[in-house]
């Protein structure tokens, strides 16, 4: 496992989903393209002031979903009290460039039973998203 300083951000995500992402991290870093934990869990008030980015606070919107709700906050915990999805990105100067490998990062995930932010509709170029 490579040794990395955000593996604390997935503190109280689904063990299922901290596996794949262990995994990930290790295969991308194999690649030579090092990644780490963005984000893990957030809570509902965490959620909410993402949302409110870029709508009634500035900066970019970043989500289309509040703390409102649960079964579509999947960051947020769920009925089992996990958190369902996290947040990556490369390690370097631009963790979010557009020209990073993120087809073989959501390729990773997607092998891994994910699903992908970088193939959704409604919120396109949420690249480093991931969940289950």
């Amino acid at each position: 496992m490579p040794n990395h300083q955000y593996l604390w951000r997935l503190d109280g995500v689904h063990p299922k989903l901290v596996a794949a992402c262990k995994t990930i991290l290790l295969t991308m870093e194999t690649l030579g393209f090092p990644m780490f934990i963005a984000n893990g869990v957030r809570t509902v008030e965490e959620q909410n002031a993402l949302y409110a980015q870029g709508r009634t606070k500035p900066g970019k919107i970043v989500t289309n979903v509040d703390g409102s709700d649960l079964t579509k906050a999947t960051h947020c915990p769920q009925e089992d009290g996990y958190g369902h999805a996290v947040d990556f990105a490369f390690i370097g100067p631009s963790p979010w460039d557009s020209k990073l490998p993120w087809k073989a990062f959501g390729e990773n995930a997607k092998a891994l039973g994910l699903k992908w932010g970088g193939d959704w509709k409604t919120m396109k170029g949420d690249l480093g998203h991931v969940e289950i």
